[in-house]
């Protein structure tokens, strides 16, 4: 008697977390890594990934001691160890700033470059 076809299996956030970690641990001693959305897609045999889901793999993949995050127009994936290894900036750096924006007086539209994509092209111009 014929075996029943069997059901394709869509995993789990979980099971999805182990696939991408078994995927870093290819490359040894790597503590950084780039991926593309379709490179998740592929690996976590999905067409769509919603935020959901993305943040539920983020929480296992947290516990594993990685960091999952979307970065402008790819996802990239960080050990925690070695974030913890990455130099410290504290808010008394900019105190005097802090003290301006509490009266009501730092000028933001001063600084907004700093929020400006340089590569944006400005169609008033």
């Amino acid at each position: 008697m014929p075996q029943p076809a069997s059901r394709p299996q869509l995993p789990d956030a979980r099971e999805c977390a182990i696939l991408l970690l078994l995927l870093i641990g290819s490359r040894e001693g790597t503590t950084r890594v780039r991926l593309s959305e379709m490179t998740l897609k592929r690996l976590w045999l999905r067409h769509r990934l919603n935020d959901e889901f993305l943040e539920e793999v983020t929480e296992w993949l947290f516990r594993a001691g990685w960091a999952l995050f979307f970065s402008k127009s790819t996802f990239a994936a960080v050990s925690v160890s070695a974030v913890t290894n990455w130099p410290r900036l504290s808010s008394k750096r900019v105190a005097g700033i802090l003290e301006q924006v509490e009266r009501g007086e730092f000028e933001f539209e001063e600084h907004m470059h700093l929020v400006s994509d340089p590569n944006d092209i400005d169609s008033d111009d």
